[in-house]
């Protein structure tokens, strides 16, 4: 309720929006032109070659903050430019709070995986499975990474096609954690392919629907993912309050549910960056960090109390 409370706060407090964009005044394009015309690719700072920004994307930064600031000194709305808010550039990088916290969600799965390595026994059945979990994790922090540090065609449709990707692995992971064991914890072969075709044939539509031969279709991405996670957060709920009583990191999968259900109100939220540096998308990335804290917590302590109970058995 917190998040929510600074959100509309927040929404409270900064200076009212136009929903036109600002790329489409004449202001705007005046200064595009006249800046192109001095503008030379090679004196441009490394840090920017290096991001891939050259003198169009540039003189647009430059045009879009020049006019943003005398706005502000106006008290007037803040326009976006190209369908986006104006962020305030850091070492070259076009979103740097997002670029920070992607970063260190990165660096949580990271410790997540290295937890998991050094805790659960490779023989452990879902040991492989999660383990290729957290690989693909580290790769979607990375893409998100690159997108927010310098937006593309190309970086976009990997950031969004990453982060579904995730969500429909989570729910494959899901899917063979609570079903199809025999009396040693086995995971039935079968499964992996029973839950593991249908979702790879849904990952190629997904992608193809996406925008790798037409323009991204937004709309249609929030209600897939929104659709997908909402599958597995209701296996989880259901199979958590199902062995609530001698599972006891099971706690920890539903603070997970209850906490990033929470967090993605920061993503309804569509406010100028504050500072020119926190948007809402910035803040969701900041909220996922002790999320995916906790979510790595009880994947390992899982994992263990599993793999000891089936000794057990064995033994």
């Amino acid at each position: 309720m917190r998040s929510l409370s600074v959100l509309l706060l927040c929404a409270l407090t900064i200076l009212p929006v136009l929903s036109s964009y600002g790329d489409s005044t004449q202001e705007y394009r005046d200064c595009v032109i006249r800046r192109m015309r001095s503008c030379n690719y090679e004196n441009l700072d490394f840090s920017l070659k290096l991001f891939g920004w050259d003198c169009l994307s540039n003189c647009q930064y430059e045009c879009s903050m020049e006019i943003t600031e005398e706005r502000i000194k106006q008290r007037k709305p803040i326009l976006q430019y190209h369908g986006r808010w104006p962020f305030k550039r850091y070492f070259g990088m076009q979103e740097p709070a997002s670029v920070f916290f992607s970063l260190a969600n990165g660096f949580t799965v990271f410790l997540g995986v290295t937890n998991l390595l050094s805790r659960v026994p490779t023989t452990y059945n879902l040991f492989h499975t999660w383990l290729g979990y957290g690989i693909l994790g580290l790769i979607v922090w990375f893409l998100s990474f690159i997108y927010h540090a310098k937006e593309t065609m190309l970086t976009e449709i990997l950031d969004y096609l990453g982060a579904s990707t995730m969500v429909m692995m989570s729910l494959y992971c899901m899917l063979l954690r609570i079903s199809g064991r025999d009396q040693f914890g086995k995971i039935k072969n079968k499964l992996n392919y029973k839950y593991g075709i249908p979702i790879f044939i849904l990952f190629l539509y997904h992608s193809y629907n996406l925008g790798f031969y037409k323009k991204i279709d937004y709309g249609y991405n929030m209600r897939f993912n929104i659709c997908i996670a909402t599958i597995h957060h209701s296996l989880l709920l259901g199979w958590g309050l199902w062995n609530w009583s001698h599972r006891p990191h099971i706690k920890k999968a539903v603070w997970v549910i209850v906490l990033s259900t929470m967090a993605v109100l920061l993503e309804l939220g569509d406010f100028p960056p504050i500072w020119g540096v926190f948007d809402a998308h910035a803040l969701w990335h900041a909220a996922t960090i002790p999320i995916t804290k906790i979510w790595w917590d009880f994947i390992v302590e899982d994992c263990v109390y599993e793999y000891l109970r089936y000794k057990r058995k064995v033994v």
